[in-house]
C-alpha cells in the first residue's frame, strides 16, 4: 500500500506540473504608427475603430501596396475571443473581397450609424462579412465573431 501510495503521490506531482493553461497567448500589437502611415500615403478617407474599450485587443495591423491600392488591415481578438478585421482597399473591389469572404452570400443590408452594410455570409476564409461601398473605396468587416460584434467594430468605424 504505501508503494502504491508513493507512486500515485509522484504521478500526481508530475501531472500538476506538466498541466499548463493551454490557451492561446494573445500577441497585442500598437496600430497608430501603421494607422497614420495608411491615412499619409491614402487617397481615400482611412477608417479606424475608436472606442471599442480594452477586451478589444488588435493582435495584427498591415499597410500595403496592391498595384496602384492601398490597403489596411487591422484584426482583433474580441471580448468573446473571436477574430474580427477591418479590411480596406481603393482597389477593384471584387478581388478585394473574394481575398476575405469568397462566395458570401447577402443575406441583408444593415444600417450602422449613417451608413449602410451589405451582410454576407458563408465566405471563405471569413465566415461573415459586413461589405461598405464609398466611391472606389472597399470597407470590409470580416471574421468568425458573432454579428454583434462585428456589427459594434463597424459602428466604431471614423477616420482621422
Amino acid at each position: 500500500m504505501r508503494s502504491l501510495a508513493i507512486v500515485l503521490a509522484v504521478v500526481a506531482v508530475v501531472l500538476m506540473l506538466s498541466t499548463r493553461d493551454h490557451a492561446a497567448v494573445v500577441t497585442t500589437v500598437d496600430p497608430a504608427v501603421s494607422l497614420a502611415e495608411a491615412r499619409s500615403q491614402a487617397g481615400y478617407p482611412v477608417l479606424a475603430p475608436v472606442g471599442l474599450g480594452t477586451r478589444w485587443r488588435p493582435t495584427s495591423v498591415r499597410v500595403r501596396r496592391n498595384g496602384a491600392a492601398l490597403e489596411w488591415h487591422i484584426g482583433y481578438v474580441t471580448p468573446r475571443g473571436d477574430y474580427a478585421g477591418l479590411e480596406q482597399s481603393d482597389g477593384p473591389p471584387g478581388v478585394f473581397l473574394d481575398g476575405f469572404a469568397s462566395g458570401g452570400k447577402p443575406t441583408g443590408v444593415v444600417r450602422i450609424g449613417d451608413r449602410s452594410w451589405r451582410r454576407l455570409e458563408g465566405g471563405r476564409p471569413e465566415p461573415r462579412a459586413l461589405l461598405l461601398r464609398e466611391g472606389p473605396v472597399t470597407t470590409l468587416v470580416v471574421g468568425g465573431a458573432a454579428w454583434s460584434e462585428l456589427d459594434a467594430l463597424a459602428a466604431a468605424l471614423r477616420t482621422g
